[in-house]
């Protein structure tokens, strides 16, 4: 007679089981006075659910610490706490991370409740900012100032922070759960990789509300969220958020990580089933939204161009007569606290003093009277902050890399910086959006999966010799018929990436249909033409592109 196997407990479940994640405050705390040498292996972990993350390398006992930052809302008085706080106790590092919050580095745990509650002081929190929680909620940067948006979100994205927050019922999910929300007309805010989306919409009878979209992921194993075909008003959302977290909690995956995220669960169930169940625990049915292929959804994909088209930077005029929101593109995401603190007093001083955070880890200046825009234009420019930035500045994202995180197998920083300024020099009138992803293992934080040129770091063997390579995907991209990029059998020893991403642009320029995006050029071709597409301008090798 068989026997029901039990799954085996995995270490994450089992430190979790034995302590909330939670309640490891008392122990960072505690841990102040009694040193890194004295911190236990799994708090160590479970420091990760106040934003603590050990970096590389870990005996050296320094951590990343991650604030949170709703929609990517700051004042100014936050902006300059973080800078601050970064320049005594991170060595001045600072990165704006692809869900629009901020992480320092060179923490010790004796400075870390110290460091949390003067974040706390200011309105900031870090709870949440990793772990198996809900993590920051995004939205679109332009929230409440965009003359073409639906409707202003941001104010539902803090209620869904608050919501979760601190809240023992959903601090033990079977690993991280990610939001998403936006009240523009351009899916800016990445629904298709959350995993929740509110997408706003005006449904037939013209009221406005959200289209929902669930179950999205990247990571080694990606997927696109689902949409459920459900409209939910704006009133519904945090219950049908809380519901759906719910679902995850007690559906989701606990004996394997590797398939712990909910698009695994929404994989065996599909659509259909996980909205009969999101049904059934709101005890009412959901509206309907727009079928596919009705006129309201042709006007949502047209409107759903490849978000990285608005990636917010330049000069963007607000609903707010006279005023603009300054878009500014920081150098492959690195945001020092001398940065923040200079950007957080020009806000103050040329605006209002709000500042809003990009997932291109850009960032706003909002408020700015027309006036006063050549003066913070040039005062940015001298902390090397840039509006009217190269392509190549804007579009490339890079993960915080081998520098710190324990993952990577490669720099990422350093290798990003590379590119983007080999770039500007060979080729200065590129002026075509493309987005360029530096990620250093394949987990996917700089989103290399919806790129259109994605660099991910691998290890390989050259002579016997262990040697860093970028392994190339292409054609990634979301908003309209969002799609993930292609691995080619393809890599590039990372010292040669520059020059790799320079041809492979020159040819696409030479060779673009009129008005052809690139990842809509690299479609055209099957992956075995793309693995040669960096020498397609070679004479050589000129039949491969036909």
């Amino acid at each position: 007679m068989s026997q029901t196997v039990t799954p085996k407990e995995t270490t994450a479940e089992r430190q979790k089981r034995e302590k909330d994640g939670l309640d490891v405050w008392a122990d960072i705390v505690r841990y102040e006075t009694a040193g890194f040498a004295a911190v236990d292996a799994d708090d160590m972990d479970r420091f990760k659910w106040y934003g603590l993350y050990t970096q590389r390398p870990a005996e050296e006992g320094f951590f990343m610490l991650r604030a949170k930052v709703p929609n990517g809302a700051l004042t100014s008085e936050q902006l300059d706490t973080l800078g601050r706080l970064s320049q005594e106790f991170g060595r001045d590092t600072g990165d704006i991370t692809t869900r629009q919050g901020i992480q320092v580095h060179y923490i010790r745990i004796e400075d870390g409740a110290n460091i949390i509650n003067q974040l706390g002081a200011v309105g900031l929190t870090t709870q949440g900012a990793c772990g198996d929680i809900v993590r920051n909620v995004v939205g679109c940067p332009l929230a409440g100032i965009d003359a073409d948006e639906l409707f202003d979100a941001e104010p539902l994205a803090q209620r869904v922070k608050d919501r979760f927050l601190n809240d023992k019922a959903f601090s033990n999910l079977p690993r991280k759960f990610k939001i998403s929300i936006t009240g523009c007309r351009h899916a800016c805010a990445q629904h298709e990789i959350n995993d929740i989306g509110f997408v706003a919409i005006r449904n037939h009878d013209g009221e406005l509300g959200f289209d929902l979209w669930v179950a999205g992921g990247l990571g080694a194993r990606p997927m696109l969220a689902k949409r459920l075909g459900a409209f939910v008003r704006e009133s519904e959302a945090v219950e049908v958020a809380t519901t759906i977290v719910g679902i995850f909690r007690d559906h989701g995956y606990r004996s394997d990580r590797r398939k712990a995220r909910l698009k695994f669960l929404m994989a065996d169930w599909g659509p259909v089933k996980f909205r009969e169940e999101l049904e059934t625990r709101l005890g009412r049915k959901l509206t309907d939204s727009f079928p596919i292929d009705s006129t309201t959804h042709a006007e949502f994909q047209q409107a759903a161009v490849n978000e990285s088209i608005r990636d917010h930077t330049g000069v963007t005029p607000q609903r707010q007569a006279g005023l603009n929101a300054v878009g500014v593109a920081t150098l492959r995401g690195r945001f020092s606290g001398t940065q923040m603190r200079k950007v957080a007093a020009l806000a103050a001083q040329y605006g209002q003093g709000r500042v809003r955070l990009t997932n291109s880890q850009n960032f706003l200046i909002l408020d700015v009277p027309t006036a006063n825009l050549p003066t913070l234009i040039t005062e940015l420019a001298v902390e090397d902050l840039h509006v009217h930035a190269s392509e190549f500045r804007r579009g490339t994202i890079s993960c915080t890399g081998r520098q710190f995180c324990k993952l990577a197998h490669v720099e990422t920083k350093a290798r990003a910086e590379e590119v983007i300024r080999h770039l500007e020099t060979a080729i200065p009138d590129f002026n075509d959006h493309l987005r360029v992803s530096v990620t250093g293992c394949t987990n996917a934080c700089a989103q290399y999966q919806i790129s259109e040129i994605g660099l991910v770091g691998v290890k390989g063997q050259v002579n016997g010799e262990e040697t860093e390579f970028f392994q190339i995907q292409l054609g990634g991209h979301l908003g309209r018929d969002a799609a993930l990029g292609r691995k080619l059998n393809k890599r590039v020893p990372v010292a040669d990436a520059k020059h790799y991403l320079e041809n492979v642009i020159n040819v696409y320029r030479a060779q673009r249909q009129p008005n052809e995006r690139f990842y809509e050029f690299v479609g055209r071709y099957d992956v075995k033409q793309l693995e040669s597409l960096d020498q397609w301008n070679n004479p050589q090798a000129q039949g491969v592109a036909q």
